[in-house]
């Protein structure tokens, strides 16, 4: 765990951020929390479990719990950030057992819009490590396409047998709050694309390895996420560029045939005719004038899911933001979101919402400390005025943002609810799910926001989630992201998106990342995404 980086300058304040003193204060918070473990074993085996934080906690539970939240200090007062590497490095390929590392190339200009475009913060290339190491043996090779030091390759694959992953693509992104956690195999959120893929969910899962805070502020994160996108849909499934500008969607299924089209079948003969080797694909792109070139290939088009945890949540609405604001790129089939990050305005010491503590402070592991927290939302914005933080693409659950665009019924779900409470009983796997009923309400006020904040727009007049991808959401009851989450929830429901809430009694943050944890509630999560995703791959 210990982190052996330089400082980073935002950190620079911070006298136990610096050696000595580092090592020390380290060394010292490892070796008190140790020596709790059997004091809180003792003290929770005597007590009744009325008096643990959630009766239904084991023992185990409890002492993970206080472990992580008393180690976790240790990043607000040394600064230590938890299992990052640098994203401008290749890996020891020897240390990938599960993975196959890639480049993929800086967003290109002509995607360059929209909240990406900074004049401080460009584009670089980007590392994904894809999941499987090795393409499914069930999967036929329909070409490769590589530009410059990309490696990426570009495959159309046709379905195969019953054992065979499902005809879909995942763009995972971590969380870790943007400053901890690594898309690498080895980092402890590769828990989620490694289940993924043993359930056999997905054919290929790409982590992106985007730039955290202490690389970059935003929107380096959303630039790096959308890159490694675009790069999925033009090259990996075809999507090819129309003459106003923008990327058409890819059919799924009943593309036309491309009898006639004797100069394109020339160009990707090499794609349908069986030939499999590499050095014999053109190099660079595959440029078609043709949406749907080839109808084998369409007709098994795998779909595209983002799914992120925690700040990976926040990162994937801000990337499913800006595909539907900028509109020159097809839009992602769905959004797995676990215990997403969507009020991070809530850190900063302006914003109304910091004066109210987030709930379940007795039974998450996550920290509320406002000094530490606002730095590192400042450190996030970077060049940007505070302000931003109010933007829908940071906050888009906050208090400022809801009211906006929904106004006093967007900010119903604020309040903690405690224990889950509706007409829902949990299930034996002590999981409760519902698809949330759909509004239809597709336009947001005229007032842009109670105070006309540049950074709160209403592109093409839609609202807030308007024509965003369906999505799975799934957040346990005893954690602190609760009341945000709820709050999401409300709002995507208003503006149409067809939502499905999956409810974890008693389970904290994260809790799919977690070491160990109550494996009956985290099988019930399992299924209940095993069951959505199977049903996107139906439609």
């Amino acid at each position: 765990m210990y982190d052996k980086t330089p400082v980073y300058p935002h950190l620079q304040h911070l006298a136990w951020a610096h050696e000595p003193l580092k090592s020390i204060y380290v060394f010292q918070r490892l070796l008190t929390t140790v020596l709790l473990v059997p004091f809180w074993v003792i003290y929770y085996a005597i007590l009744p479990r009325s008096f643990r934080p959630r009766p239904s906690w084991s023992i185990t539970q409890i002492v993970i719990v206080k472990f992580t939240k008393r180690v976790s200090k240790v990043t607000e007062v040394a600064g230590v950030t938890w299992g990052t590497r640098d994203p401008t490095q290749e890996p020891d390929e020897q240390s990938l057992k599960e993975t196959r590392f890639a480049w993929v190339p800086p967003l290109p200009a002509e995607l360059y819009t929209g909240i990406v475009n900074d004049l401080q913060v460009t584009p670089q290339k980007v590392g994904t490590f894809i999941w499987p190491k090795h393409p499914p043996a069930s999967a036929r090779l329909r070409g490769i396409v590589t530009s410059g030091d990309v490696g990426l390759s570009s495959e159309h694959l046709e379905a195969g047998g019953a054992d065979s992953p499902l005809p879909l693509i995942g763009l995972y992104l971590h969380g870790g709050g943007y400053c901890h956690m690594s898309a690498h195999e080895k980092s402890g959120t590769s828990r989620i694309p490694r289940r993924l893929m043993e359930d056999k969910l997905f054919r290929e899962i790409h982590a992106v390895e985007y730039r955290l805070l202490q690389h970059a502020p935003m929107p380096g994160a959303l630039q790096d996420a959308a890159a490694v996108y675009a790069h999925l849909v033009t090259n990996q499934l075809g999507a090819r560029k129309c003459p106003d500008g923008k990327y058409p969607e890819v059919e799924h299924q009943h593309a036309e045939s491309i009898e006639g089209h004797g100069n394109q079948r020339e160009l990707i003969e090499p794609f349908i005719s069986g030939n499999d080797d590499p050095s014999h694909a053109p190099v660079g792109p595959v440029h078609l004038t043709h949406a749907n070139p080839d109808p084998i290939t369409a007709a098994h088009r795998p779909r595209v899911i983002l799914i992120g945890d925690s700040a990976g949540g926040n990162l994937v609405l801000a990337l499913a933001r800006w595909i539907r604001d900028e509109g020159v790129l097809p839009g992602p089939d769905g959004m797995l979101l676990l215990s997403p990050s969507c009020d991070p305005s809530h850190t900063l010491p302006q914003v109304p919402a910091s004066r109210r503590p987030r709930p379940h402070a007795d039974t998450d592991y996550l920290l509320d400390t406002p000094e530490p927290r606002a730095l590192l939302s400042r450190t996030f914005l970077g060049h940007h005025p505070v302000e931003m933080v109010y933007s829908p693409y940071i906050s888009p659950a906050s208090e400022w943002v809801l009211s906006a665009f929904h106004g006093q019924e967007g900010l119903e779900d604020l309040e903690p609810f405690g224990p889950h409470e509706d007409s829902r009983d949990y299930r034996d796997e002590c999981i409760k799910t519902y698809d949330c009923p759909v509004s239809g309400i597709r336009t947001c006020p005229n007032g842009h926001s109670p105070t006309t904040n540049p950074y709160i727009r209403l592109p093409r007049g839609m609202g807030l989630f308007t024509d965003f991808p369906r999505a799975l959401v799934v957040v346990g009851d005893a954690e602190r992201l609760e009341r945000e989450v709820a709050a999401l929830e409300r709002a995507l429901e208003h503006d149409g998106v067809r939502v499905r809430m999956v409810w974890a009694k008693d389970a904290v943050h994260d809790v799919l990342i977690m070491a160990a944890w109550d494996e009956r509630v985290r099988e019930g999560i399992w299924k209940e995404i095993g069951r959505w995703v199977h049903e996107i791959a139906a439609e």
